[in-house]
């Protein structure tokens, strides 16, 4: 009787939210703890632009080339930026070789996705079929934005074999091998270009102009991350890259003349201002000019990225028309992580959400079209934060993701920090009655039965008496304190060692915090 009238109590307090006006503190506010999204934020979906050819199987047919539209369709995304070029076109090109100007040894492996490639791309020439056109007017008469993408300097050629044998390899690259920062180097990353050689830079901007002219509906994407190098080591020039975004600019702005409507510009760049402007990129400089509109920090490898810094290009960005958002990549993210993650972006200030390589989470099962039930589900809840809210997340550490940022607990009474970033309020969740459980999951490995830890969130002890211990694994369900929004440090401390004598030491392996929700309501414990 006493959980029947609470069930009530908790019903009657959701209704009059509902009927009576602003609710109150402690009953269901997402208005108040999901800030609304920006009315012009828009939802980048970044595709690679070779999937629909060489990962397909079968005879081709153009209309497999909608598929990369259609997906999206219904969606939340508002944006489809297409990877047209790096040093090898996928439309027919009057400045750079496609994927048929050579025959290589793949050619003639029954069964070979470059096979396909090679003889796909001969019979889109020979039917006179561009692909990216195809692809754009597709995206134009569904309703999205179609923003073409180059790669700056992709050496993905070099990666696995000499990039005189491999079938992606250019023909720039090919007859100007003196002009790769390594003259002579067949293997990534020494192989790409330098961009010290005006050569090399008139090359890339042909490249975009030819782009911009045909196919800049709604602007232009130069990613500067496949691959993060563009000069030999301490030899950067990033004068010579910011002319290139100069003229880049002034290009899309001469094309926005002819119908009135502005072009934006996009650049994907390193995860840092640092790391930046290691490799030459003035970003800075590229804000302060009006040059770009939007700034896309990257992951710097395939794993996703809980924690891009993010904040100091917002600072950056400050008082001008540019936004910031974060692009993690997303290689084993699973749909909790993504939710965590882009939830932290938001927190950290993003209006925008742009997602990379978001088919990589299903390629072992080469599951590529149609998208599955829970990728659908994503594309619905990473819209924004009023999506997120009330979506379970795994918050992680990006350097345990890794694979690695082993902590040894070396010394006994000395405090080892974990840093791990929540964007989630979790205590308005919780006063909003929606929050089902927050989980912090350790992982210490070499622990013994005997030794002695401490640990701790933001300075408070969590009791080890509370915790369910498994192997390796200590998980505590919080309910006081819960994690903070924003930055939160554990802290564990090895009070006492079974056996001091021992050459191995407890070693923190893994930090995560599961959050679940329910948005009818929640009884109070």
């Amino acid at each position: 009787m006493v959980l029947l009238r609470s069930r009530r109590l908790v019903l009657l307090l959701l209704l009059g939210g509902l009927f009576f006006g602003a609710p109150s503190r402690g009953t269901i506010a997402a208005g108040e703890v999901a800030t609304e999204q920006s009315p012009k934020a828009r939802f980048f979906y970044n595709d690679d632009g070779d999937r629909i050819i060489f990962l397909l199987k079968g005879p081709f047919h153009e209309t497999q080339l909608y598929n990369t539209v259609d997906v999206l369709v219904g969606t939340a995304v508002t944006t489809l930026v297409y990877c047209v070029s790096d040093d090898t076109a996928r439309y027919p090109s009057e400045v750079a070789s496609g994927y048929e100007w050579r025959r290589t040894a793949y050619v003639d492996m029954p069964g070979n996705a470059f096979q396909r490639l090679y003889l796909v791309t001969q019979q889109l020439r020979q039917e006179g079929i561009d692909p990216v056109k195809v692809i754009m007017e597709r995206a134009v008469r569904q309703g999205l934005e179609f923003v073409p993408s180059l790669r700056m300097n992709d050496g993905h050629f070099g990666q696995k074999e000499p990039a005189t044998k491999h079938p992606l390899t250019s023909r720039f690259w090919m007859e100007n091998r003196e002009l790769a920062i390594e003259p002579g180097s067949e293997h990534f990353p020494t192989c790409v270009l330098d961009f010290t050689h005006e050569k090399v830079r008139n090359y890339r901007l042909a490249q975009i102009r030819e782009i911009i002219n045909r196919y800049a509906v709604d602007g232009f994407e130069m990613d500067f991350t496949r691959h993060y190098m563009f000069f030999p080591s301490g030899k950067q020039r990033p004068e010579l890259i910011t002319e290139m975004v100069r003229k880049t600019r002034g290009w899309l702005d001469k094309k926005s003349k002819q119908d009135g409507k502005r072009r934006m510009l996009i650049v994907r760049v390193a995860r840092s201002l640092d790391r930046c402007r290691a490799l030459g990129c003035d970003v800075p400089t590229w804000v302060k000019e009006g040059l770009v509109d939007y700034l896309v920090p990257s992951s710097p490898d395939r794993y996703f990225t809980f924690d891009l810094p993010i904040e100091e290009f917002i600072e950056v960005a400050k008082g001008t028309r540019c936004r910031v958002v974060a692009s993690p990549d997303s290689w084993k993210a699973t749909p909790d992580m993504y939710r965590a993650g882009i939830c932290n972006y938001y927190a950290k200030g993003q209006q925008d959400t742009y997602l990379f390589n978001f088919f990589t989470p299903r390629a072992e099962q080469r599951l590529y079209f149609p998208f599955r039930s829970e990728d659908y589900a994503l594309l619905r809840d990473l819209k924004g934060p009023v999506t997120l809210w009330g979506r379970p997340k795994l918050f992680g550490v990006d350097h345990f993701f890794r694979g690695g940022g082993r902590i040894v607990l070396a010394e006994s009474g000395k405090n080892y920090d974990v840093g791990i970033y929540v964007g989630e309020d979790l205590v308005a969740c919780r006063e909003a009655m929606i929050l089902k459980h927050a989980r912090l999951n350790l992982k210490i490995e070499g622990r013994q039965d005997g030794d002695q830890l401490e640990i701790a969130l933001n300075g408070h002890t969590l009791p080890l008496g509370d915790a369910e211990l498994e192997a390796t694994s200590i998980t505590f369900d919080l309910k006081e304190p819960l994690p903070r929004k924003g930055r939160n440090t554990v802290t564990v401390t090895v009070k006492k060692l079974a056996d001091s004598r021992r050459d191995t030491r407890p070693t923190i392996t893994w930090l995560e915090l599961a959050t679940g929700y329910n948005i009818t309501g929640v009884l109070p414990p």
